[in-house]
Formats: structure tokens, C-alpha cells, sequence
């Protein structure tokens, strides 16, 4: 009698154990609670673009109101600028450099110069634009967002060799070029995938991944995380990337020449 109380006891053990393992693996294949993994390029990317669209209010819309509320609203004059108006007060809003021709052909717009750079510059020759953006280093990249701006903008790397639009890649963080691709849309991706590495295209396609988590610094193992608001500085650092790399270009055209 006593064997076959032990015999139940150790039945009713094993019973108790297997129920609570089974609980245990089905937490632990628990989809819901699975880590997350990147998806393709081209996945990571249409979910990009999306989110893009959401947040990013000022660029979705060409002109006219951006945002409204009874006592708010923000209206776009163009890409770069903007009027905010408020119960007390209406201000014009400039997110950068931004230039455009006139009904007279002639450059116009906005321009950001620091003004002891403005005085010592005075002396050298600013009767033309190219002059002026030299002058005070303003990248031209800087305003190709613009339908008007001058021809020499992002799309002079589309003429480059294969060798220095891989340069060019090379040069850009990952989570920059991530930003870049957005900003700019689908003709920069399509450039960035006909000349990346596929470890490139996987660096930037987890960029991709942890901007649509949402939560890129806690998640970002590469670099130092963006989110989506901070397209601008990647923008500029495109910029300045592509005119560091047009020089080191022309120099070795002269030096062969």
C-alpha cells in the first residue's frame, strides 16, 4: 500500500513539473513576446517611407497650411519657409538655406552667414552665386531640395564614377544615410542600392529597422542613434560629404591631366 501511495505522490510530481515547463515554453514562443529582427531592405523601407509620412507633416505638404488649431497655425511658403501664427503674434519660420530665380531669373531667397564671416569676405568677388556659396561655404547639396536650385546639386554624384559614388557611400554613417535616403525619397535609394555593398545595404537597412521601432536608442548596436526628426543634420552631412568627396575627384582628374 505504501509503494503505491509513493508510486500516486510521484505521478501527481510529475504532473505539477510538466505543467509548469509547458507554461514556461509557451512563454518563451510567445510571438508576441519574440525580440524583434529586420526584415528586408525593401520591407524596412516601404514601413520607413510611411512612418515619414506621418510625422513629418511639413513634408507632406507643397504650400498652404501645414497644422491648424483654434489658437495655432503653421503655414508653408515653399521648402524652406514657413509663417507660424499664434493669438499675439506671426512670425516667419526659416529651416536653412533657401534660394529660388525670381520672375527676372535672378537668384532669390534666404541665406544663414555669420556676420564676422560677412565682413571678412567683403573684399573677395561676390558678383555671381557661386562666388557667394563659395565665400561663406555654403553647400550647394545643402539646397537641392529645392525644384529651382542650382544644377549642380545631389544628382552631380548621378555623373560620378563607380568608384567615387561608392566614396561616397563609404564616407556616410549608416543611420545618416538611412535619414538621407528618406529625406530625399525614391531616386537616392535607388542611387544608394545600385552602388552599396550588400554589408552597406544591410547596415542601412537595420537603421531603417530601428527608426521604425521607434526607440533607436536603446536598440542601435551601430552608431549614435537618429530618429526621424533628425533628417536635417544627415542632410548636412550629405552635403558636406559629397562636396569633400568632388574635390578629391577634380584633384585627381588635374593631377592625371
Amino acid at each position: 500500500m505504501a509503494k503505491t501511495n509513493k508510486k500516486s505522490q510521484g505521478n501527481w510530481f510529475t504532473r505539477v513539473l510538466s505543467l509548469f515547463g509547458s507554461k514556461r515554453n509557451s512563454k518563451e514562443e510567445d510571438p508576441g513576446k519574440r525580440k524583434k529582427e529586420p526584415k528586408s531592405f525593401a520591407m524596412e523601407w516601404a514601413q520607413a517611407v510611411e512612418n515619414w509620412k506621418k510625422k513629418l507633416r511639413t513634408k507632406q505638404v507643397t504650400s498652404g497650411i501645414v497644422f491648424e488649431t483654434p489658437k495655432f497655425r503653421l503655414t508653408k511658403t515653399n521648402d524652406k519657409l514657413f509663417r507660424a501664427e499664434g493669438s499675439n503674434y506671426s512670425v516667419i519660420l526659416a529651416t536653412g538655406n533657401h534660394i529660388y530665380k525670381n520672375k527676372d531669373e535672378k537668384w532669390a531667397g534666404v541665406l544663414f552667414v555669420d556676420e564676422g564671416e560677412l565682413n571678412k569676405n567683403l573684399s573677395k568677388d561676390l558678383s555671381s552665386l557661386d562666388g557667394l556659396l563659395g565665400a561663406f561655404s555654403i553647400p550647394k547639396s545643402d539646397l537641392f531640395l529645392d525644384a529651382d536650385a542650382p544644377k549642380e546639386d545631389w544628382r552631380v554624384v548621378l555623373t560620378w564614377e563607380r568608384f567615387w559614388k561608392e566614396q561616397l557611400v563609404l564616407q556616410m554613417k549608416p543611420n545618416s544615410m538611412a535619414l538621407v535616403l528618406l529625406a530625399i525619397g525614391e531616386e537616392c535609394r535607388v542611387f544608394f542600392e545600385s552602388v552599396a555593398t550588400e554589408r552597406q545595404k544591410r547596415l542601412v537597412r537595420d537603421e531603417l529597422f530601428y527608426l521604425n521601432l521607434g526607440n533607436t536608442d536603446q536598440n542601435n548596436p551601430y552608431s549614435k542613434a537618429k530618429n526621424l526628426f533628425g533628417f536635417g543634420t544627415a542632410l548636412i552631412e550629405f552635403g558636406n560629404t559629397i562636396n569633400m568627396i568632388k574635390e578629391k575627384r577634380e584633384k585627381e582628374e588635374n593631377h592625371g591631366s
